[in-house]
């Protein structure tokens, strides 16, 4: 009589967490999204690696990360999981379970996305999102509050990977009806504090705002809205300011303060099936709104 398989024996449960594993950065970033705790991680990770007899993770500057190994069960376990994902789809299921992707914006730029971010939806309704309120992405990515960062950034850093699909351009913008009489605004030290210097300086910021005795914001999308309700002028992202009929462009943009638009994600955690797909698209719609501008 034949004999049956005789070699390691996994179980999807244990490569599920791993999958986790690799893609939050920590065991205890998975054990939060699986709903289970760092040791739990652990002992399912030390299993996988009994059975195959090798190590998974090694130390390297940058952190924790998969050996060759672990490169190689993470490749045979995404492709498991596609084929899962696709049979239940096939049949009717209902999916897998996965946790919401979380997006963060640079200074809450990411609301101006949300047509792009519903069209998604509509296209991929199995695939959660939630945007939160973080002003810096580049440091909820890093510290992996967020799994996909919205980022006006010139470069970056090393521990983060990901898709330039934009370079938007400044303006200063206020309504057209009160324009002899409007006020500088500026940002608030809050908003500064997260986001120094670089693409958001063409306002006024921090103690050089309140020693002007400007009104000041601490986001993206309140600082928007104010020059909108004549509170004051300030220079605005044109793709979006460009959009509002209430508003008046009252300078030619100026190229020093032009920066790239990212979409930023851990380079050391191969993103999953749901976040590239979002990659993908969020590509192709946004660049395609942001090269409207004139």
């Amino acid at each position: 009589m034949a004999q049956g398989y005789q070699g390691p024996v996994m179980l999807w449960s244990d490569l599920e967490v791993f999958l986790a594993a690799v893609r939050t950065g920590s065991y205890t970033a998975a054990g939060r999204q699986l709903d289970v705790n760092r040791t739990t991680v652990g002992r399912r990770v030390d299993a996988l690696e009994r059975a195959l007899g090798t190590p998974l993770f090694e130390q390297t500057p940058l952190g924790y990360a998969p050996t060759p190994a672990g490169a190689r069960l993470l490749a045979a376990a995404e492709a498991m999981e596609r084929e899962v994902a696709a049979m239940l789809a096939d049949i009717g299921g209902i999916g897998l379970r996965s946790a919401p992707i979380r997006i963060a914006g640079s200074g809450g730029i990411a609301c101006e996305f949300l047509p792009e971010l519903a069209a998604f939806r509509q296209a991929h309704p199995d695939v959660p999102i939630e945007l939160l309120g973080e002003l810096d992405p580049l440091d909820a990515v890093t510290q992996r509050r967020a799994d996909l960062g919205i980022v006006l950034v010139r470069a970056l850093p090393l521990r983060l990977t990901g898709v330039q699909v934009a370079t938007l351009r400044q303006s200063p913008y206020g309504i057209a009806d009160s324009l002899p009489s409007l006020p500088q605004l500026g940002w608030g030290y809050e908003f500064n504090a997260a986001l120094p210097g670089g693409p958001w300086n063409s306002n006024p910021a921090g103690e050089v705002a309140q020693a002007a005795g400007l009104a000041t914001f601490n986001s993206w999308p309140q600082l928007k809205q104010a020059v909108l309700s004549g509170i004051g002028k300030a220079s605005l992202w044109c793709f979006a300011a460009d959009a509002e009929p209430a508003l008046l462009r009252l300078a030619p943009p100026d190229p020093r303060h032009d920066c790239p638009l990212w979409l930023v994600h851990r380079a050391k955690a191969p993103p999953g099936p749901g976040l590239s797909q979002l990659i993908a698209f969020l590509e192709k719609r946004i660049a395609a709104r942001c090269n409207q501008e004139s």
